[in-house]
Formats: structure tokens, sequence, C-alpha cells
């Protein structure tokens, strides 16, 4: 059974779930983020936090676009993206905001002594969300329920998005997805479209082709960022054989059929990252691609439409395999 522990990190309330295998931060008041996730037989990090980590809280932003707001109050890790996704969306008559809100809305929360239950409202989308994170042994679940509860239909992108990072990432780490399809983006790939499709595990790179199942180290200024879709099952495994560490990626593959798969090693200059980004960031999502509502309905017409009152839910399911 996980246990529950209560801290105060930098003005936030993080509340630690653990069990012999694993440990997890999560910070509510950010919509349920998981900050920190850790093997605890050997301390091993499996995902990204940025360079400033968790901000203290109330500490003052300057002003900026809505990518760089965006940016400040990014800590990495596991984070909810909706009801946007990528570049801000500006909808029913607000901004919407890049990745949506719900990874900053405060949530409400309890321990029901198995799993850690949060839920909270949108402001600027008409959403209740309710988040359950159970921990059992080597696993990590979140489950995600969302409702619409004003009087009209609104569309929606949602996805739940791992910053892998920490020791499970290194240029001998290897990936393998159930994937059949991967579709690149022009964005990265300008050389590209997004009609240009490659099987599993061959996409379109920067300015040649590249092989999406091996890393890339962290200096060798890459980045990427692809669509991974048509799986035969939704799994997708992450493993570094030298330090003995390798992760099972689930989800539910009839809200998420697409995989966002983005690369950061040291290829994105200037703000934010000036080089120094290493990271791979693996997103199940309902729509494609990268970039708001708009182009997800333009692009892929894969947006979610949520009518007044209708409840959808998820999950994704991270299994940590024990160390042999």
């Amino acid at each position: 059974m996980a246990q529950l522990e209560e801290r105060h990190v930098r003005g936030w309330d993080v509340l630690r779930l653990s069990t012999d295998a694993l440990s997890a931060d999560i910070i509510p008041a950010l919509g349920g983020t998981i900050t920190s996730l850790t093997r605890r037989v050997d301390g091993a990090a499996l995902l990204w936090s940025t360079p400033w980590g968790v901000r203290p809280r109330g500490a003052s932003s300057l002003p900026g676009t809505s990518k760089a707001q965006m940016i400040d109050s990014l800590a990495g890790g596991w984070q909810t993206l909706f009801p946007n996704g990528g570049e801000s969306a500006f909808i029913h008559g607000v901004d919407w905001g890049d990745d949506g809100e719900a990874r900053v809305t405060w949530l409400d929360w309890e321990f029901t002594g198995s799993s850690l239950q949060m839920s909270g409202r949108l402001i600027r989308s008409p959403f209740e969300i309710t988040k359950i994170v159970s921990m059992r042994d080597h696993e990590v679940t979140v489950g995600e329920t969302v409702r619409n509860v004003g009087r009209e239909r609104i569309e929606t992108m949602w996805g739940s998005q791992l910053m892998l990072g920490g020791e499970l990432l290194g240029p001998e780490t290897i990936v393998d997805a159930a994937a059949a399809v991967v579709r690149p983006d022009p964005h990265i790939s300008t050389a590209a479209s997004y009609d240009d499709l490659m099987p599993w595990p061959r996409s379109h790179g920067a300015d040649s082709m590249i092989n999406l199942r091996l890393l890339p180290g962290p200096d060798t200024g890459e980045t990427r960022l692809a669509y991974l879709s048509d799986f035969s099952q939704p799994l997708i495994r992450i493993g570094r054989p030298s330090h003995r560490l390798a992760v099972e990626l689930e989800w539910d593959a009839d809200v998420f059929p697409y995989v966002w798969y983005s690369m950061e090693a040291g290829g994105r200059g200037d703000f934010p990252w000036y080089r120094t980004g290493y990271f791979l960031s693996l997103t199940p999502c309902t729509s494609w691609p990268a970039h708001g509502v708009h182009d997800a309905r333009h692009v892929s017409d894969s947006t979610v439409l949520i009518d007044p009152r209708e409840v959808l839910t998820s999950y994704v399911t991270l299994r940590v395999e024990p160390r042999s």
C-alpha cells in the first residue's frame, strides 16, 4: 500500500506518495503535476526537471508571450495538457494558453489510503477535472476525468505529458514503441510535411532521416518532434541497459490514439534551454499536431468535442521494471 507524506517546498504543499519501490512528489496546486519520480533502491530519477525547478510560490514573473508565461511555471515532470496542447489558442473569447490551463489549476485533494484524489474547476473553460494518482509496487497510474459543466459544446485537446530524464536517458537508451506510423513535424523537419509518413522507428529529422528508437547524447545539438499512431497495443518501453533501468508506458488508446514524441538534446538555442535541455517528452494525446486546437482541427481533424454535462475519462500508467 502507498504511503503519503506532506512536505512544504518553496511555499508549496508537496505530497510524497511512495511504496517500497517508488517515490513520487506531487503538487496539487499545480494541476497535480508529478514533479519527480524516483526508484528507491538506488535513487534513480526518471523524470526531467527544468533548470529552475519548482519556482517559489508567488514569485514574480516578467510580462511576455503565452509561451514565456508557460515556461515560467514549468517545473518539468508529468502533467496534464487540457483543454489545449502546444501553442496558445484564442477560442471562446479568451486565450487558452500554451498547453492549456489544467496544468496550473489548483486542485483540492484527499488521500484515501490507496490513492491521491484531486479535483478542481478550470477558469477559462467550463470544465471540472478530477485526477487520481495511484501507486502500487513498481507502478504509477494517473487516471483523469473531465466534465463539461457549461451549456455549450467545447472543442478540446487532451494529453498526459511525461518529460523523461534523469538516469533514464543517455546515448545508449533504447525506445521501443508498438506504433506503425510516424508523422514528422515540419516546424522541426523543414524539408518534410505532415503527409510524409514513415514506419516506426524511422522519421524525418532536421536535415536527414533519423532513428527514433536510438536517442542522441546530451550535447549532439539535436531537436526532434514527431507523432506516433496506429499502435498494435498502447505500449512504449524506454530502457537504459547501462543503468539497469527501464520503464513501460501504457495508456487508454481509445481516448489517446496518438503519442507526441519530442526529444531535446541541446538543439534549441536561446530561450528557454540555451542548448542545455536534455529530455524525452512522450505525450499520449487525443490530437495532433502539438500546435494548439486550431492546428489540430485544420491539419488532422483530431480535436475532441465535449457536449454539455458530458464526462470523459482516461488513464496513463508508468511501470518501472525491477532492477535486475
